[in-house]
């Protein structure tokens, strides 16, 4: 019967565990959304209406008062573009990583919208 009780006790802690872990989580992650991301644009684009070149960047999201702020930083460092968005919500979390974009009137591609693997909202960019 003491082992019963040990083995009761060490389920609830885990439980316990596991459920914090969780908890910390969602409270570090309440939009649903990673913090940060990396993207490779295979030809020039537009972001926040600067034209980047192609290549790597690394995406930092934060939130600058009410508003949702994407940073787009180059892999070499020397370029670093922000970006206004929104967060739509998913009905699940989204399977694919995935980007829309539009052409501007200089026939540049233009980025309008981001969904990541793994997160509950998509980023719409602010035009």
């Amino acid at each position: 019967m003491n082992c019963h009780k040990r083995m009761l006790a060490v389920l609830i802690a885990a439980i316990f565990v596991v459920g914090a872990t969780t908890l910390l989580v969602a409270k570090d992650n309440p939009m649903g959304i990673a913090p940060k991301y990396e993207i490779t644009f295979s030809a020039p684009t537009v972001v926040g209406g600067t034209l980047l070149p192609a290549g790597d960047y690394k995406i930092i999201h934060e939130m600058q008062g009410a508003e949702h702020i994407m940073i787009f930083k180059s892999a070499n460092g020397k370029t670093e573009v922000k970006a206004k968005c929104s967060l739509v919500q998913l009905s699940e979390k989204a399977k694919t990583t995935e980007q829309r974009y539009t052409e501007n009137a200089k026939n540049e591609h233009v980025l309008i919208e981001m969904t990541f693997r793994g997160d509950t909202a998509k980023h719409v960019l602010v035009q």
